[in-house]
């Protein structure tokens, strides 16, 4: 088990603004390589709020090109579409 050590100089005031929003101080951002655009993640530990920056993101924004495509790639043939609808049509 990890035992997290702060110093005095981790620890900050910090003002709720409207939304909840707060703003993380320069020097913690910087220590943790927080950037803007980053994702993180918060969670509660008994009377806690504990703030994670994540490494790497598992994620991928596609074009609307690539959607479109999915889209005609997944579209049913009329022949089969119909054979389809006809085995299905008692489903409601």
């Amino acid at each position: 088990m990890q035992i997290l050590q702060t110093t005095i100089q981790d620890e900050v005031w910090i003002k709720i603004l409207p939304k909840g929003l707060i703003t993380l101080p320069k020097k913690m951002r910087k220590k943790l390589n927080i950037k803007a655009g980053d994702i993180a993640k918060i969670k509660i530990i008994g009377k806690n709020m504990v703030i994670e920056p994540k490494e790497t993101v598992k994620y991928r924004l596609y074009s609307d090109k690539e959607i479109d495509q999915w889209v005609k790639d997944d579209k049913l043939p009329a022949k089969l579409a119909k054979k389809a609808n006809a085995i299905w049509a008692d489903i409601p």
